[in-house]
C-alpha cells in the first residue's frame, strides 16, 4: 500500500509542476526523474540548498552531482532532476543535468546604482531602472570606487525572459569629472595636500595631483578628477585661472540619466549635477549618441540651487 501511495505521490506532485515533464520512475517507487525550467535557485556557493524546478521543491547538497557541459545552472534553463521522493512531495537531487536548450540573451549595460540589498550586496540591485539579481558567483570589481548608491557601474549578464538581468560580473566605472569653481577654503599644508572647498564642492588634493599656477582663496580654478559616491572629488589636475569672476560653468561628466522617452529636451544628470537642456541648447555629438554612461562637456549658466541651465553640450570620447 505505501509504495503504490508513494508511486501516486510522485506522479502527482511531478504532473501539476509547472514546466515539468516526467520521464520515467526506477523500479524503486522512491526514486524520480523529470525535466523542468529553474524557477528559483538558492544565493549560496554551489548553488547548495533549495531549488525550484518547475514548480518542485528541489534540495541540493554537497553530494549531489550537477553536470554543466550543455549550458549553466540559471534561472529559465531547463534541467533533468534524478533523485529521491520525500513524503511531502519535495525531491533530494542525487544529479542534475543542465539540458541544451534556448541561447542565452548576453547583456552589458551601464547605469547607476539606485537600490542595494539590505544586508549586504547579494540578492536583487536596482541599476538605472532595471532589476539586477546578484549571486554568489557574481564577480563584483570595485576597484575604481566603492559600490554604493549613485555609483555608476557597468553590468554584464544574461536577460531573463522579464526583462531582468543575472549578473556575471558588475564592475564600478570611475565617474570622471571636470568643473570650474571660485576656490573658497585651502589646507595650511606643504604643497596644498589635503582637502580643498572650490565651487561648494570638496576637492580632495594629493601628492599625485597636478596643481598648475598658485591656488590663492578667491580665485578661480578648474579641476579634473573623478567623484566618489559622496560627491567629493578626487582631484588629478588643477589649473588656477584668475579672479573669481562670475562665468558660465563649465564641467566635464558621466551622464547618469537622461529625460524618459527618447527625447533629449528636459533635465539630465550629470556626474551628480542637474542639467536642464532646452530646445535653444546647442547639442554636438559628432556621429554619437547621448546614452548613459557617455561622457559629455557641459557649459551653461548655474542656477541659484546649484543645477545648470546647458548652452551647450558636447559628447566626448
Amino acid at each position: 500500500m505505501t509504495s503504490k501511495w508513494l508511486r501516486v505521490v510522485a506522479i502527482l506532485a511531478l504532473a501539476l509542476g509547472a514546466f515539468s515533464v516526467v520521464t520515467g520512475l526506477a523500479d524503486d517507487d522512491n526514486e524520480v526523474e523529470f525535466k523542468g525550467v529553474i524557477q528559483k535557485l538558492p544565493n549560496t556557493p554551489g548553488f547548495i540548498g533549495d531549488w525550484v524546478v518547475g514548480g518542485q521543491t528541489v534540495h541540493v547538497n554537497n553530494t549531489t552531482s550537477i553536470d554543466q557541459e550543455e549550458g549553466l545552472v540559471r534561472m529559465g534553463a531547463m534541467v533533468k532532476v534524478e533523485g529521491t521522493l520525500r513524503t511531502d512531495g519535495s525531491i533530494d537531487a542525487k544529479e542534475i543535468e543542465v539540458l541544451e536548450g534556448a541561447e542565452e540573451i548576453e547583456v552589458e549595460f551601464t547605469g547607476t546604482i539606485e537600490k542595494l540589498p539590505t544586508a549586504g550586496l547579494i540578492g536583487d540591485w536596482m541599476v538605472s531602472g532595471k532589476i539586477v539579481h546578484v549571486s554568489s558567483t557574481t564577480k563584483i570589481v570595485a576597484e575604481a570606487g566603492p559600490i554604493a548608491l549613485g555609483a555608476m557601474v557597468v553590468v554584464k549578464g544574461t536577460q531573463r525572459a522579464d526583462g531582468s538581468i543575472d549578473a556575471k560580473q558588475i564592475v564600478v566605472k570611475p565617474n570622471i569629472v571636470e568643473f570650474q569653481g571660485v576656490i573658497e577654503n585651502l589646507p595650511a599644508t606643504t604643497g596644498f595636500i589635503g582637502d580643498w572647498r572650490i565651487g561648494g564642492k570638496i576637492v580632495h588634493v594629493s601628492s599625485l595631483t597636478r596643481i598648475e599656477g598658485t591656488p590663492v582663496v578667491g580665485q578661480r580654478a578648474e579641476v579634473h578628477g573623478s567623484m566618489r559616491a559622496d560627491g567629493s572629488i578626487d582631484a588629478s589636475k588643477i589649473e588656477i585661472e584668475g579672479e573669481g569672476e562670475q562665468e558660465d560653468p563649465v564641467f566635464r561628466g558621466t551622464i547618469q540619466n537622461l529625460p524618459p522617452g527618447g527625447t533629449l529636451i528636459g533635465d539630465w544628470m550629470v556626474s551628480g549635477r542637474v542639467v536642464h537642456v532646452t530646445a535653444d541648447t546647442r547639442l554636438q555629438s559628432k556621429g554619437g549618441t547621448f546614452v548613459v554612461g557617455a561622457t559629455v562637456k557641459v557649459r551653461g549658466r548655474q542656477m541659484s540651487d546649484g543645477s545648470v541651465l546647458a548652452v551647450k553640450i558636447q559628447l566626448k570620447r
